[in-house]
């Protein structure tokens, strides 16, 4: 694992009727996360073109750091709140930049 800044694209699709529900235990995730170590940015985005969709837009200062932050509490009282049958969809993306 490198210790080089990691970017995570994570497009969640939220099954029709619990886009509210969904996009609140996000969106304290969001608060949750911004504190922990490695965090440089958070960030949750709507779709402009479709109210389910949600996307993630993260940097951390290495992978390492990320994958403490997918272990960590604040991931573990996201999926154990139950937002796992709000999820019609899920993709998750670690980038690595190449140019700009």
């Amino acid at each position: 694992m490198s210790n080089s800044p990691l970017t995570i694209i994570a497009i969640t699709t939220a099954k029709p009727g619990k886009e509210a529900a969904l996009g609140a235990a996000q969106e304290k995730l969001v608060t949750e996360t911004l504190l922990e170590d490695g965090c440089l940015r958070y960030e949750l985005h709507q779709s402009l073109d479709d109210g389910r969709v949600r996307i993630f837009v993260e940097t951390w200062k290495s992978e390492v750091q990320w994958r403490a932050h997918v272990e960590g509490a604040a991931m573990q009282r996201f999926q154990a709140s139950g937002v796992g049958d709000y999820f019609a969809n899920f993709a998750l993306h670690r980038l690595t930049k190449v140019a700009g």
